[in-house]
């Protein structure tokens, strides 16, 4: 196992962590907020034949990194080298208008401190300063009727706009699973209805919350990862179809088709 600090002073930017081994060997590579727990900015699982590069993007970072890598077949070994190099962080010119924008500065708080903040069964309260917008984070999220667990990480209200968070769900994600989840249950209510869907309308909400989401520089392995993850708890044919429809959308932004790269 090797660990190393990195000073990120919350700031914007891409990190390429190199791994160095003799032969094949399967490594983990974890790089968290430095002291805190649940707060993974990034968790791979990766082969390296000898040597491999890959890439963690921040459009947001705390104070300090924490970078872990160990070897999954030993997790005690430092048979191997670790070099990192920092770039800059790749984004999109994508369109937000000031009501995004707000629900950003709630968004990405809460994204990043909600690991260890803790929930509560009621609810706890998280809002912007002008009260648009509000998060109820619960330990966990329960049926309004019999108080029955549900396995769903948010939800949000059709009529309220209120969004719930499930503490025992966003704890197992990084923050961009967690900025994802939010941005897509935020599309439900304030984008779909504004080019014409229905408020349930899944993939609207799909498309509309990984517009913001890639346009922001947020990797698309942790969406990827998270959208499959739901799906395979429910292998419908119209959660199929999503995965299908967020692929081919992830494939086309990633070429520019809907917005040009800064």
């Amino acid at each position: 196992m090797v660990g190393n600090v990195i000073n990120s002073d919350n700031k914007k930017f891409s990190l390429f962590v190199t791994i160095k081994c003799k032969g094949e060997k399967k490594f983990r590579v974890a790089i968290s907020d430095y002291g805190k727990p649940n707060s993974l900015y990034g968790d791979r699982e990766i082969l390296v034949n000898q040597k491999r590069t890959i890439h963690f993007n921040f459009p947001v970072s705390p104070k300090t990194l924490a970078l872990l890598v160990a070897d999954l077949n030993d997790n005690s070994s430092k048979d191997f080298e670790v070099t990192t190099m920092e770039a800059p962080l790749r984004t999109y010119d994508i369109w937000m208008d000031s009501e995004t924008e707000d629900f950003l500065t709630l968004a990405t708080h809460f994204c990043q401190v909600s690991g260890f903040e803790a929930g509560t069964p009621n609810g706890r309260i998280f809002s912007t300063e002008d009260k648009m917008f509000t998060i109820k984070y619960f330990d966990i999220i329960r049926e309004q009727m019999g108080g029955k667990p549900l396995n769903t990480p948010a939800r949000i209200g059709h009529r309220t706009g209120t969004i719930e968070i499930s503490k025992i769900k966003y704890d197992t994600y990084t923050i961009p699973m967690r900025m994802i989840i939010i941005l897509h249950e935020f599309s439900h209510k304030y984008k779909n209805p504004k080019i014409g869907l229905e408020i349930s309308n899944e993939i609207g909400a799909d498309i509309n919350a990984l517009y913001i989401y890639l346009g922001l520089g947020y990797s698309k392995v942790d969406a990827i990862c998270v959208f499959a993850n739901v799906f395979l708890k429910a292998q419908t044919q119209g959660n199929i179809e999503r995965m299908r429809k967020i692929m081919d959308y992830i494939q086309k932004f990633e070429n520019e088709e809907f917005a040009k790269a800064n």
